[in-house]
């Protein structure tokens, strides 16, 4: 069974990056990588999930996996990908309505590859920054408000399914800060200096207490947003036409 949370050690060499849900929009992530100058062979970027459905490219995500420069976890379209393939029938046609038609497109050998290589992406990752903090990818959710509990959640062999669940669908987090309530008690996650979720759509990349939102809806005209890997890090965000770059978070 692949390991469901992966760690990595400071990068001495280079910058780290996030990335937010791409969905297909790989060109969207060229243009912005361009823009900020990233170096292959020094750099890294990481995603928080939804790498692939609804945009126009989602065949490109194995491209990037297999980059040893990127590291994605999952989010809950790379889990309903993985569950319509083992499954099929209702379960097949519920992501082809979310966005999976793309995959019928593909010869039998590139989809079993891609469906290898998804399964090998986590549902978490912890990086260890260089001024000594610690940074954690959740596409959606923690479990009990803790990065602690969620990291021991993930490194039992017995993993509850609801709990996992909560990783890749859960939006409460996520609805107080819509709800416009949030506060640094209401949000902010235990035993990690920053995180960051993807899975619900902001209008704008949004800080909040010790978390990062970086879904800012690149399928569907909005943005994609890539941000320094760090408590200060910046993020940018760039519009689907790559005609507009947006700097900085919004800050709640």
């Amino acid at each position: 069974m692949p390991e469901l949370i992966h760690y990595f050690d400071a990068n001495t060499t280079g910058r780290d990056f996030v990335v937010g849900d791409i969905h297909g929009c790989f060109y969207m992530l060229d243009a912005l990588l361009e823009r900020l100058d990233f170096d292959r062979a020094r750099d890294r970027l990481f995603s928080v999930g939804d790498l692939i459905d609804r945009g126009p490219d989602s065949e490109r995500a194995a491209e990037f996996i297999d980059a040893p420069w990127f590291h994605a976890i999952r989010g809950n379209h790379e889990q309903m990908l993985l569950d319509a393939v083992d499954e099929g029938g209702q379960v097949r046609a519920l992501w082809r309505m979310n966005g999976g038609e793309w995959f019928e497109a593909l010869d039998a050998a590139t989809a079993d590859a891609l469906y290898q290589r998804i399964r090998t992406l986590p549902m978490a990752a912890g990086v260890e920054l260089a001024d000594g903090a610690t940074a954690a990818l959740v596409h959606a959710n923690v479990i009990g408000n803790s990065w602690a509990r969620t990291r021991a959640l993930l490194s039992c062999s017995s993993s509850d399914a609801a709990e996992l669940s909560t990783l890749l669908w859960d939006r409460s987090r996520a609805h107080v800060l819509e709800g416009g309530h949030a506060t640094t008690e209401t949000v902010v996650v235990d035993d990690v200096d920053v995180i960051y979720f993807g899975h619900t759509s902001m209008r704008q990349a949004t800080a909040c207490a010790n978390t990062r939102w970086l879904d800012t809806g690149a399928f569907m005209g909005g943005a994609l947003s890539i941000a320094e890997l760090g408590v200060s890090g910046e993020v940018w965000s760039l519009s689907s036409d790559l005609d507009q770059c947006r700097r900085g978070w919004s800050r709640v």
